[in-house]
């Protein structure tokens, strides 16, 4: 009996001293990748967790025996489990976020249609004020299976615009007005270079494409002024920017005199 006393406080000082060293070194690995906090409730969940087995191990090594209990516990982690399985979900996406460090805070995002800064990442929602002001809250297991695109970790993001030319225009001449304005422009990078081409013929006017590079914090205030200096510039010189147009022709010569009177216009 003594021995299995012995063998008792033998597994449980071990044990507890390898799960202070796990929690430790567990806490380290956390706090270099998410908040102090989360990493402390982790590797608290951890040592605790640790400390059940060590304790349920020493206690069979004196005879007592604890199946039992396991296994009722184990069928009550089963049901707990499937109750709250979209919380769960929800919360080992956010650790992975947060260890990841696949979007943070102050990032400009766009997840599921909604475009924005990243105000929070929770271990359960993330939250993004839009253009417009609204804050939305994103479930992270959406954010783990859906697609997300991430303008911040860009080094360049690309403009592009489209622009109507009448076809009785120049093109020649007005490539030259758009690229002065591209090469004068302080947010439009060098590289990759500025791109204009006559992307299609419509209807009712010529589509010119213009692709430029610009900084990601940049882009939106490089979209309002390039817009605007394009605009500006062709109209200078005198291009006409077409409005949707529909030729009608009529088969025989068509007497607008004669309709008028027809109608009662004297």
């Amino acid at each position: 009996m003594l021995y299995k006393i012995f063998v008792f406080i033998a597994i449980l000082a071990v044990g507890i001293a390898i799960s202070v060293m796990i929690r430790r070194a567990f806490l380290k690995f956390l706090s270099a990748r998410v908040s102090k906090a989360i990493a402390s409730n982790l590797s608290r969940a951890l040592y605790y967790t640790l400390l059940f087995i060590v304790v349920v191990v020493a206690l069979g090594t004196i005879g007592i025996d604890l199946t039992g209990f396991i296994i009722a516990g184990g069928f009550a982690g089963i049901v707990v489990g499937v109750a709250l399985q979209p919380v769960l979900s929800n919360l080992f996406a956010g650790l992975y976020l947060m260890i990841e460090k696949t979007i943070n805070v102050g990032e400009v995002v766009e997840i599921g249609g909604n475009a924005g800064e990243v105000t929070e990442v929770s271990p359960i929602f993330t939250r993004i004020r839009t253009f417009d002001g609204f804050v939305v809250s994103v479930a992270n297991s959406q954010i783990i299976t859906g697609i997300t695109k991430n303008f911040s970790k860009a080094v360049a993001r690309r403009i592009e615009f489209k622009l109507g030319i009448a076809y009785r225009e120049d093109a020649e001449k007005v490539y030259r007005i758009l690229k002065n304005i591209l090469d004068e422009h302080p947010y439009v990078l060098v590289n990759p270079p500025p791109d204009i081409f006559v992307s299609n013929l419509g209807q009712s006017s010529m589509d010119v494409t213009v692709r430029v590079w610009t900084p990601p914090p940049l882009a939106y205030e490089a979209t309002k002024d390039l817009l605007w200096r394009m605009r500006k510039a062709l109209g200078e010189a005198g291009i006409e920017i077409p409005f949707t147009q529909i030729d009608v022709w009529f088969r025989s010569t068509l007497n607008i005199e004669q309709l008028y009177k027809n109608r009662g216009g004297g």
